[in-house]
């Protein structure tokens, strides 16, 4: 992640294909990020006018987070997101080489409330 001392609204997201869909068909606030299941995707974009990009990172058992990928959403279509969100719940980039400890303040929208990112 390039913003480690960012403070991350996230939502729950139910299904692959919502969040698939959310993350092409919107320009997020800087804060903005999605867990589904022990998955974090968290925007790592540098403005919210730039691309978006997202730090995909695994909480794991022990409650660590674990960067396993940075996807650039704003370059996919939805079909290639959910192509690349389907392989993040399935596993298949948990043990990358890319994979490595890092430190994020995860909030909840009740708790964010709105900060400097916030649109």
């Amino acid at each position: 992640m390039m913003h480690e001392n960012r403070v991350w609204c996230v939502s729950e997201v139910a299904t692959a294909e919502e969040l698939a869909r959310q993350l092409t068909e919107t320009t997020w606030c800087c804060c903005t990020g999605f867990q589904i299941g022990s998955y974090l995707f968290l925007n790592d974009s540098t403005s919210p006018d730039g691309t978006q990009e997202f730090a995909v990172v695994k909480r794991t058992d022990d409650d660590r987070l674990i960067q396993i990928e940075s996807i650039t959403f704003g370059w996919c279509s939805q079909s290639q997101a959910l192509d690349y969100v389907r392989a993040t719940i399935a596993g298949h980039y948990d043990h990358s080489e890319f994979a490595h400890a890092v430190t994020a303040t995860i909030e909840t929208p009740d708790q964010h409330g709105s900060c400097r990112h916030c649109a």
